[in-house]
């Protein structure tokens, strides 16, 4: 079940590489920030929903994660912020919203992986 859940939010990671690159005309830094994005949320959430979550694991995706996201915020001034503007303003404060919960995923991985780990640490005391 677990590699279920996984293996769906890294699908919509990837997803999410076609979307935000909308044929060349859309954000091209966040669509490719998807890639190793999927790789992380995949990993993060196949720890999370393990029977004790390793916070070593979770805290260095949470890492990598960061080092993508400088990456694309780098790659976005690169290729100039009218595409990464454009691209939200196309999309409207909706649809905006649920494509950053998806590209957001693992944060809510992370998340789980510390409150479950912090709840079985604190049943024995």
């Amino acid at each position: 079940m677990r590699y279920v859940v996984a293996s769906l939010f890294g699908a919509l990671l990837l997803f999410g590489f076609i979307a935000l690159g909308g044929a060349g005309h859309g954000w091209i830094a966040g669509a490719f920030s998807c890639l190793p994005l999927a790789a992380v949320s995949f990993a993060a959430w196949l720890n999370a929903l393990r029977t004790v979550p390793s916070l070593n694991v979770a805290n260095g995706l949470l890492v990598t994660a960061c080092v993508v996201l400088a990456g694309t915020a780098y790659g976005t001034l690169s290729e100039g912020t009218g595409y990464f503007l454009g691209y939200w303003r196309l999309q409207g404060p909706l649809t905006g919203s649920i494509i950053a919960l998806i590209y957001f995923n693992w944060i809510f991985a992370y998340g789980f992986s510390w409150w479950r780990r912090r709840a079985s640490s604190s049943i024995g005391t």
